[in-house]
């Protein structure tokens, strides 16, 4: 299934791009076809703790995502199951960062270029304008 819906064929990944595949890694281990080897060269990308750890929270979310729908189903099948979390495309039927990511860190931050612009365009607090 991942195999068939990603390849393996790849140079570079951005994050998004990694969170996605990690995300499908973790479904496809969740119904019985762990790609350890390829969860490993997704982590390989990145060399930030940071970015290795996000990484790894959207696995754990694909796995434990797939495991829960697995154990919904009288009768679990594993191409339902993988369809039911990830599309033709690869990409999460519902969002793997926000539920894998603790606090108040959001999927948006994730992809969000840092702001440019003088101090007065920046978003603050009203208790710290005058």
């Amino acid at each position: 299934m991942y195999d068939r819906t990603f390849g393996t064929e790849w140079d570079d990944l951005s994050r998004e791009e990694a969170v996605e595949r990690a995300f499908a890694l973790g479904v496809a281990a969740g119904v019985g076809t762990p790609h350890p080897d390829e969860l490993e060269r997704v982590l390989d990308a990145f060399s930030g703790s940071y970015d290795r750890s996000i990484v790894e929270l959207a696995y754990d979310e694909g796995r434990t995502k797939a495991l829960e729908a697995k154990a919904e189903r009288d009768d679990p099948d594993d191409e339902e199951v993988w369809s039911s979390l990830v599309d033709g495309a690869g990409t999460p039927r519902e969002s793997a960062v926000p539920a894998a990511l603790p606090g108040a860190i959001r999927e948006l931050t994730l992809t969000d270029r840092p702001r440019e612009g003088p101090p007065s365009s920046l978003d603050l607090p009203s208790m710290l304008r005058k």
